[in-house]
């Protein structure tokens, strides 16, 4: 999910530049329209409801495919059974990146591919407007704006939603990835892809896709509130369709935005389902997180896992897990 990716800490290497101040925050940014904790909507615990989670049997093991979210707040860190009796039946996981392993990122691979180029700074890509909502919403984030100076604003936008997610309460240290990846015990952990490839999709863009990214990472608290809202109350009712429709891409965005999307999701699901095939071709049970969007829609990885013939069963909230 857009909003919720991977919490890599991106405070590396930190450099120091200028500050900036607005002399009146936008409306939509000031701090009496902050949400509370966002309510969200439940599924009734009396019926059964679909989870993003689907089986695959196997003559030599079994696969389960979960829709993970990265970061989830106090009340969401006790994950439905049916997750825990898969994930106590298996014997490897695997994740998207394991952002527990030591050494995760190389400063100097972060400088050559993080940063901006030629000692460049991050206010000398924005313009008045850009300027004025950061320096609003950064002291209500607890984020120095001198901590960002260098960091391409693709990079800036992750830690801004980053912090806007913590600011509502959740956390990535809370997420399913890192509950799962400090319990593996003896499984052996997988990667879909590393650190370095999931990160070079972003920063790697262009400068105009990178300021739409930063654009949407400063939209105002009440709608960025409804629009996390929305999300994660498809993913606890299992709502695929509305899931779709929240991540369908809207008619703003440049044709080059849409290509970015493309291959963050679409082209990133392909080598998802070559990665996961292999673990289907091989012994043991794999329990397999990916960002809940990377399951829905015709070019989601359940379409493309069924199409290349791996059929799944989708799991239920009253579905037995057994051995």
């Amino acid at each position: 999910m857009y909003r919720t990716w991977s919490g890599l800490s991106l405070f590396l290497l930190i450099q120091c530049v200028g500050s900036v101040s607005a002399t009146e925050c936008p409306q939509d940014l000031r701090r009496a329209n902050a949400p509370a904790t966002p309510e969200l909507s439940r599924p009734d615990g009396h019926r059964a409801s679909p989870l993003f989670m689907w089986r695959y049997r196997k003559s030599t093991g079994e696969l389960y495919l979960v829709g993970s979210i990265h970061a989830l707040n106090a009340t969401l860190r006790t994950l439905p059974d049916r997750l825990e009796s898969a994930f106590q039946q298996s014997t490897h996981l695997a994740v998207e990146v394991d952002i527990t392993s030591p050494n995760l990122l190389n400063p100097t691979w972060v400088t050559e591919h993080l940063l901006l180029p030629n000692n460049s700074r991050l206010r000398s890509l924005l313009n008045d407007t850009r300027r004025n909502r950061l320096s609003c919403l950064l002291p209500q984030l607890n984020i120095n704006y001198e901590s960002l100076g260098r960091f391409k604003p693709s990079l800036v936008a992750m830690q801004i939603s980053r912090a806007r997610l913590n600011s509502l309460g959740y956390y990535a240290n809370w997420g399913m990835e890192q509950q799962f990846l400090r319990r593996a015990g003896r499984r052996e952990v997988l990667e879909l892809e590393s650190a370095e490839e999931q990160l070079l999709l972003i920063a790697n863009t262009t400068v105009d896709v990178q300021l739409e990214l930063f654009d949407e990472s400063l939209i105002g608290h009440k709608e960025f509130s409804a629009e996390f809202v929305a999300l994660m109350s498809a993913w606890l009712s299992g709502n695929d369709e509305s899931l779709i429709q929240l991540l369908r891409d809207r008619d703003h965005h440049s044709a080059d935005y849409r290509d970015f999307q493309d291959r963050l999701i679409n082209q990133r699901n392909i080598r998802f389902a070559q990665k996961i095939e292999t673990f289907l071709a091989t012994p043991g049970t794999y329990f397999v997180l990916v960002g809940a969007a990377h399951l829905v829609g015709p070019r989601g990885l359940v379409h493309l896992l069924d199409a290349r013939g791996h059929k799944g069963h989708r799991v239920f909230s009253r579905d037995r897990i057994d051995p």
